[in-house]
């Protein structure tokens, strides 16, 4: 069984949430989605974990995290926990052609920083967005939903902006471990076992296999493993046969790769879900 999982769902273009609650230390395991992810934190205690990285957040932070990031709240308890959650499928970004409205999230890859915290006064105007887009997604208003898009395409190109030239946001994290999760990401088309990223890191592997679950939540091997099926998904959806996706994924056996990918999915490759 796989030791994180693909949470949440969305069929639309887009959902948002304003959610104040009390959450559990305990509720929420590491994780991914297949859409991109905005939060606004608006108040209360509460730190994410992102790839390795563990950022404590400050009110009005954004937290930006990309489709296939795995992740984590960690939320005090001592009071509330107030946030804006914008759920983004890439389709709908990628319907404007003449600006990539999914800038601030291949940013946030690049450059290993998911956390925005922009000058005061441009957390205003995007704490205002979300308070307008919350406004339009519930409003009966003629042009209501045409203008919720409209003001969603206004935040991520602020959003864009802003990840240009971003403020430095202080996050926690081993060196080694973030090193190694550099070196997959870059080469999930390539041979990688432990053995090798081991002897690349002079490291023994055992000792680096608990230190990259005690930092990350999960394995090598699984995250090695979805993040390749993920990779592979992204594929077929731009039409590339089951064949060539299985391959230019990492994997060097098919029956290997239709097994694991139906199991993460729950359709053969050939489907193309």
């Amino acid at each position: 069984m796989a030791e994180y999982i693909n949470r949440g769902y969305l069929v639309d273009d887009y959902r948002l949430f304003h959610i104040r609650d009390r959450v559990s230390l305990h509720e929420i395991e590491y994780h991914y989605h297949e859409f991109n992810k905005v939060l606004m934190f608006i108040s209360g205690s509460a730190s994410y974990v992102i790839e390795g990285k563990h950022y404590l957040l400050a009110p009005l932070d954004i937290v930006l995290v990309p489709r296939g990031c795995v992740h984590k709240p960690e939320v005090g308890l001592s009071a509330p926990y107030e946030r804006y959650v914008l759920y983004l499928s890439p389709a709908f970004l990628r319907k404007i052609t003449d600006c990539d409205l999914e800038l601030c999230f291949k940013q946030a890859e690049s450059s290993h920083s998911h956390v925005l915290r922009p000058a005061s006064s441009k957390q205003e105007q995007l704490n205002r967005l979300l308070t307008e887009i919350e406004g339009s997604v519930s409003g009966s208003e003629f042009g209501s939903g045409c203008l919720a898009r409209l003001l969603i395409y206004e935040l991520m190109i602020e959003l864009g902006r802003s990840s240009q030239s971003p403020s430095p946001v202080v996050s926690l994290y081993d060196e080694k471990t973030v090193m190694i999760l550099d070196l997959i990401n870059n080469n999930l088309t390539g041979d990688i076992s432990i053995d090798s990223l081991a002897e690349t890191f002079y490291i023994s592997k055992y000792h680096m296999m608990h230190r990259f679950k005690a930092e990350t939540g999960y394995s090598i091997h699984s995250y090695i493993t979805n993040k390749r099926l993920l990779l592979a998904r992204d594929l077929l959806l731009n039409g590339a046969g089951a064949t060539e996706a299985c391959y230019s994924c990492g994997y060097k056996d098919y029956s290997a790769f239709s097994r694991a990918y139906k199991k993460q999915f729950g359709v053969s490759p050939k489907k193309k879900a």
